[in-house]
């Protein structure tokens, strides 16, 4: 705009001689200097009208906004890989897998896919235990899962309302539900308290897995090193060759 503006000016006073005549009489100079004189004073008469004009200054961006956790969105990427994480939290805990007594609680009723990982969980889990109790509100579920695990292995699964589950027996505790917050001090003292989806799972360094327990976590190591060298990506290597088949889960069920 101010180049503009001078540009004109100067063609204006280019093209008027009697303008050149007029700025030499009033200055004493010759038309070339004083037209130069001219120049100069548009210029700075101008650049001081412009710096009277307030500048808006452009509107700041909006901050983009941090992630922040929920448990009830929340995605557990570490389920398919928690048998390997279990035999960990066993041995840092001091607990002989044969003293394992195993305490689950339900997810809600309305969390199907959250359902299937505590499925998935329990018929990898339940062929070594002695001691299973379901926290549930919906007994139903199990029942067939209860009476299959009876007949191949012996173990009676037992279940427990939730509002009847403080001090419960078990040495440690497996948490599916999203809301409610943190259970640890409706469990006894000394049991491993491990939520799924109210505190997040994270990698640390050296591809460590940082497990919640209570309000603490446990460095977990030496699992995700051997699938990330895979040139297959984790998830596809999840369906692949961890997580069992839905259908085949389907048709254990009967």
């Amino acid at each position: 705009m101010d180049d503009m503006f001078c540009g004109c000016i100067i063609n204006f006073w280019n093209e008027s001689v009697h303008g050149m005549h007029i700025l030499r009489k009033k200055t004493g100079r010759h038309p070339k200097l004083a037209f130069q004189a001219f120049r100069n004073w548009i210029k700075k008469r101008f650049s001081r009208k412009q710096g009277q004009i307030p500048k808006t200054e452009p509107a700041p961006h909006a901050p983009v906004p941090e992630y922040e956790f929920s448990p009830m969105t929340y995605q557990n990427p570490f389920i398919p890989y928690f048998q390997d994480i279990l035999e960990q939290l066993l041995e840092q805990k001091q607990i002989a897998r044969r003293r394992l007594e195993l305490v689950v609680i339900d997810a809600e009723e309305n969390r199907d896919d959250d359902g299937e990982d505590m499925e998935h969980i329990l018929y990898e889990t339940v062929r070594q235990l002695n001691y299973l109790l379901v926290v549930t509100d919906r007994p139903q579920r199990y029942e067939h899962f209860a009476q299959q695990v009876y007949e191949e292995n012996g173990l009676i699964i037992q279940t427990s309302p939730k509002p009847a589950h403080r001090g419960i027996r078990g040495n440690m505790v497996l948490d599916f539900e999203r809301s409610g917050g943190i259970r640890a001090e409706t469990i006894r003292r000394g049991t491993v308290y491990v939520p799924f989806y109210k505190r997040p799972w994270e990698i640390g360094e050296n591809l460590d897995i940082l497990v919640p327990v209570g309000y603490n976590t446990l460095v977990v190591g030496g699992i995700l090193s051997a699938y990330f060298e895979d040139s297959r990506p984790i998830d596809e290597k999840f369906l692949k060759d961890r997580k069992p088949d839905r259908l085949e889960r389907e048709f254990r069920k009967g």
